[in-house]
């Protein structure tokens, strides 16, 4: 008997160091690498921005000696996750600078696709995307956070919802989750 409740117990130590052999060409587990790659959507840089259709915004929280705005026929909230947008940044002296960038929801990345003043956009040879910190309180980091991402679902915000909220000085109303009972 002791001798049988001896190979059981060996037994049963040996099964799961043979479960898992990393060294096997068969593959044990049931993880599948997503056939699909995340692909953005291709997209044309504006030259430049109109400044009849600025739409300005400040940080909240923070004393700038900046002016922000975007210009709003070139936000987009784009299929591929990602919302895009012109911003035109104006110092306190007059000089504006501008840049077309994309916020990735969902990713908290960001990606300034090309830069220029009031003459117009240069673009970016290669540009890439950048995680945006979360203890950071720059632009990027407000409009993720406030405007143009909806943090509960990680996808953009509709273009009108931003632009309500920009012009009110608050932030995108976050919707009601439903249970689909309604």
């Amino acid at each position: 008997m002791k001798a049988l409740l001896s190979l059981c117990l060996t037994l049963c130590l040996l099964s799961p160091a043979q479960a898992y052999d990393p060294l096997a060409k068969e593959e044990l587990n049931d993880y599948t690498p997503p056939t699909e790659q995340w692909q953005e959507r291709e997209l044309k840089i504006p030259e430049n921005f109109d400044p009849d259709d600025l739409q300005p915004f400040s940080l909240k929280g923070r004393q700038d000696r900046f002016e922000y705005a975007i210009e709003r026929n070139t936000l987009q909230a784009g299929d591929d996750g990602v919302i895009r947008f012109l911003l035109v940044i104006r110092s306190a002296s007059g000089v504006v600078n501008s840049s077309y960038e994309g916020l990735r929801c969902g990713h908290r990345q960001s990606k300034v696709y090309a830069y220029g003043s009031a003459d117009g956009l240069n673009p970016l040879a290669r540009p890439e995307w950048q995680q945006i910190p979360k203890s950071s309180s720059g632009y990027q980091a407000i409009l993720y956070e406030d405007l143009l991402c909806n943090l509960s679902t990680g996808i953009p915000n509709t273009p009108d919802a931003v632009i309500q909220a920009l012009r009110s000085g608050s932030k995108v109303a976050a919707p009601f989750l439903t249970t689909g009972d309604d």
